[in-house]
């Protein structure tokens, strides 16, 4: 029987491992593969509580896909994956940002702008015709709520509501606005968080127009403890260029309560995010009102930006 790992993003987060262990299962039910949901690097807080709610084990770390068949979920970009992806045969992609990846053959490629993956996921096991049991059911809604702010952010879409709704139906989840609630505030609990946690946790890697951008994001209920430590985030971010070098690092707290963030702005093309954003730098920082997405609310206002210079 063929092996084929199911990997999500590095730094994996709700949707990535959601959405490789929901895949991973239909694909099981309904093709003659051996399906494995893989990750990168342990999870994080939020998705950790997501698991221990469900009961469900943690997916394998592996640390190389050489030789591997893969299908890639929740990313497609050659950054945001294992250094030695390309000595691996990729089969599909199924994901919800915008497209970047190249490859040597056709594949197939499923994408849509969706707040989640495992909107795309959900909608596929409807086509499909397969019964969702209700743990992945319980890890596919966790993902939605997870990138669509429990369907208060920007990226959210009618499909998004629908399949919320459907899966919280099928999850089993006695009361799913309170458990969205306690979800994201698990995963915005930072009260030990030190400032390589901080930059190492959720980030991800873009090259936009032969520039290196990196954007790490931290989801609270409150700025102020992670203002307090700025200056020591600062330095960090300041070692990572100079050890690893990116032209742009941003690092961007989201107040998930206000919908807003604070972004801090380090690296050589500091001004692009100040043309980007129509705004002036103070201390390396800007405060951004109801932005709250990578996705949809700074990657294109930069490339954008990185165009026009």
């Amino acid at each position: 029987m063929t092996e084929v790992y199911i990997l999500g993003h590095n730094h994996p987060d709700t949707d990535a491992i959601g959405s490789a262990m929901s895949l991973s299962y239909l694909l099981n039910e309904i093709y003659n593969v051996k399906a494995i949901p893989v990750i990168s690097q342990k999870p994080d807080i939020e998705t950790r509580y997501v698991l221990d709610y469900f009961e469900i084990p943690t997916p394998a770390v592996v640390r190389t896909v050489a030789n591997k068949q893969i299908i890639l979920v929740d990313h497609n970009e050659i950054a945001q994956s294992l250094a030695d992806f390309k000595k691996s045969e990729v089969l599909a992609i199924i994901d919800h940002h915008k497209l970047e990846i190249e490859t040597n053959k056709p594949i197939y490629l499923l994408s849509e702008p969706v707040g989640a993956t495992a909107t795309i996921i959900y909608f596929k096991y409807k086509e499909l015709g397969i019964s969702i049991p209700e743990k992945i059911a319980g890890l596919m809604l966790s993902a939605i709520i997870s990138d669509t702010l429990q369907l208060k952010g920007p990226t959210t879409t009618k499909k998004d509501c629908v399949a919320y709704q459907n899966l919280a139906d099928i999850s089993g989840v006695a009361d799913v606005d309170r458990y969205g609630a306690e979800m994201l505030k698990a995963g915005a609990v930072i009260n030990n968080n030190t400032p390589e946690d901080f930059i190492n946790g959720d980030v991800k890697e873009y090259f936009i127009q032969g520039k290196r951008i990196r954007i790490a994001q931290v989801y609270v209920t409150d700025m102020a403890p992670v203002l307090e430590k700025i200056a020591d985030i600062k330095n960090e971010m300041n070692k990572h260029i100079s050890k690893n070098y990116c032209d742009l690092f941003m690092f961007v707290m989201t107040d998930i309560l206000k919908i807003n963030s604070m972004i801090v702005v380090l690296g050589d093309e500091r001004t692009i995010v100040e043309q980007a954003f129509n705004t002036k730098l103070a201390h390396d920082m800007c405060y951004q009102p109801g932005v709250v997405s990578r996705k949809k609310q700074i990657i294109p206002l930069l490339i954008k930006a990185f165009l026009a210079k």
